[in-house]
């Protein structure tokens, strides 16, 4: 009994840390500057993101490839008329990087 609570301990402890590190890494590969947490800026936030493919299975997988490939992932603009720049445009993002960030973004 005291292990298992020692254990939930660690780990509730820890998770704000690696929310900060994959906020961190969205940063770096340059998301922050048409995204934000919250409010709307030049593309939908995080949140709204985050609500949009909520109960989907999919949703990661989808928000790996997009945020790897840009609109071109979805053929086209997602959100309204705007494009999200390809990987031509803007830092490379690997397959463990995106799943990181895509965790991250359905998380808030």
């Amino acid at each position: 009994m005291k292990i298992a609570l020692i254990l939930s301990v660690a780990i509730a402890s820890s998770l704000p840390a690696v929310a900060m590190a994959n906020e961190k890494l969205a940063q770096d590969k340059q998301c922050f500057g048409c995204h934000t947490t919250k409010p709307d800026g030049a593309a939908p936030s995080f949140q709204k993101i985050s609500q949009h493919w909520k109960g989907n299975k999919d949703a990661e997988a989808k928000l790996v490839a997009i945020i790897r490939q840009g609109s071109a992932a979805t053929a086209g603009p997602h959100w309204n008329k705007a494009t999200m720049p390809d990987q031509a445009e803007r830092p490379l993002v690997s397959e463990a990087e995106a799943r990181q960030i895509a965790k991250w973004v359905l998380g808030q």
